[in-house]
């Protein structure tokens, strides 16, 4: 850590002095029309707050702003431009970024398969996906603020298209310990949450640079596997917890450049130390200190090009659910009780579970891979030994976040984050009868979509 603030110490001098700092650039990169822009999204009024069930009051006060903000990349002709929306929320609904994606797609052409909305899944900011469960006033509260949520993300798209100018794409890539795996086990099986060394956990931090023609550095893409939770249930304010404050210190020390957080596999990984937001401080600060040294070069040039895809994984249900079971399960897991409560009340069984996938390929230089849900670090780990980790990039939490996708290793183990996986959901509350797993599913399907000279060498 002292390190890390030295060597940003003495950038912050370089930049005041008017010295530009641009790093060494393994040759140059072409230049595409790229865009980005920035806009406030905190709730000005009290809300429901998303992540803890034991939060039942409204916000009380706003301890850090919350923002989204859009990276346009390519221009109208062709096949169009692919916007990558990163946004400060726990879970933007599926039905409401469909919205967004559709409003904006009437203003500048975007092909579905280019439109991919991050969540930063802060635990502190508003519950837009559980406000199906609220009423009277706090519906109401939630209800204007998702309005002018939809209304500010079709604006900062558009507003990202409209500055788009040539622009270069390069990539870096280094590590902060700020991630931890959460998973203590007891004679191999899950017994509670606390920070496990030498447990499954990717502590890579992938940065992407875009630069104008002029060498100005426009937009900073960061990418992290760790679930964005230093604040706790007892916390009511809002805030963005240490994505939110990655970005204020990026921003603070890079006039000029916009900052977007993505969340890799981490759905088992919380930072630690957790808490207060001074640690969120500290934790975005390690953040921000690495962005710093990693702009110091070298950087590998992106082809500008992207070759998008979308796949949609229907998962079925199990057709004969052992209801006893699912009932005991359902008393520990709120996806399985979600599930029952919903067949009570007279709905007939889901068909399937849904799981997308987004890829865009840049040439034969970056895969970036998009994926849904809460993705525990397995699946990054394991994506990195069947194809090139120094031409991966592994984001989850996007387009929609319902539930965990868990390992093998993890339904072995037990506990939380087994229990409310999707594996658990459609067999009702029995994740191992799932066959084939989760994992090979969603592995095989990429390894459908990305080009062979991607795999691993």
């Amino acid at each position: 850590m002292a390190s890390f603030r030295r060597v940003h110490n003495v950038l912050a001098v370089l930049s005041a002095i008017g010295v530009l700092f641009v790093g060494e650039t393994q040759g140059a990169a072409p230049t595409t029309p790229i865009g980005v822009a920035k806009v406030d999204i905190t709730p000005e009024t009290p809300v429901c707050m998303y992540g803890y069930a034991s939060r039942k009051a409204e916000s009380e006060g706003i301890a850090g702003r919350l923002h989204a903000t859009a990276l346009a990349i390519g221009a109208d002709a062709g096949v169009g431009p692919a916007v990558l929306l990163a946004v400060d929320c726990g879970a933007v609904p599926q039905d409401l970024r469909d919205e967004v994606y559709k409003r904006a797609a009437k203003k500048t052409s975007i092909a579905p398969e280019r439109f991919v909305l991050c969540n930063s899944h802060c635990h502190s900011g508003p519950n837009l996906k559980g406000m199906g469960s609220l009423k009277g006033e706090q519906r109401a509260h939630l209800e204007r603020y998702r309005r002018q949520l939809a209304d500010r993300l079709v604006e900062v798209i558009g507003e990202a298209c409209k500055n788009r100018r040539p622009a270069r794409l390069e990539i870096a890539r280094g590590s902060v310990p700020v991630a931890a795996n959460r998973r203590v086990l007891t004679d191999g099986k899950w017994s509670g949450f606390g920070a496990v060394p030498g447990a499954p956990v990717d502590h890579e931090l992938a940065l992407l640079r875009v630069t104008d023609d002029e060498g100005k550095v426009m937009a900073l893409v960061t990418n992290y596997a760790c679930h964005n939770t230093t604040l706790r249930g007892k916390f009511m304010e809002i805030h963005g917890d240490w994505a939110g404050s990655a970005q204020k210190f990026i921003e603070a020390d890079h006039p000029g450049t916009k900052a977007l957080i993505t969340i890799g596999c981490g759905a088992d990984s919380d930072p630690c130390p957790h808490g207060t937001v001074d640690l969120c401080d500290q934790h975005g600060r390690a953040i921000a200190d690495e962005v710093t040294r990693l702009l110091g070069g070298p950087w590998k040039p992106i082809t500008p090009t992207i070759a998008a895809q979308h796949k949609v994984l229907e998962v079925p249900w199990s057709r004969t659910p052992d209801m006893e079971a699912a009932e005991k399960v359902a008393k520990k897991s709120w996806a399985v009780k979600r599930l029952l409560d919903r067949l009570e009340a007279g709905e007939k069984p889901p068909v399937s579970r849904s799981f997308q996938i987004t890829t865009w390929v840049f040439g034969d230089d970056l895969a970036m891979v998009f994926l849904t849900d809460e993705m525990v670090a397995d699946y990054v780990l394991r994506l990195k030994k069947e194809f090139d980790p120094g031409r991966l990039w592994v984001s989850a939490y996007t387009n929609d976040v319902s539930n965990y996708v868990v390992s093998p290793r993890i339904i072995e183990e037990g506990g939380y984050e087994a229990r409310n996986s999707i594996s658990s959901l459609v067999t009702y509350g029995q994740p191992e009868k799932l066959e084939p797993p989760m994992m090979d599913r969603i592995v095989g399907a990429i390894g459908g979509m990305l080009p062979e000279a991607f795999r691993g060498k």
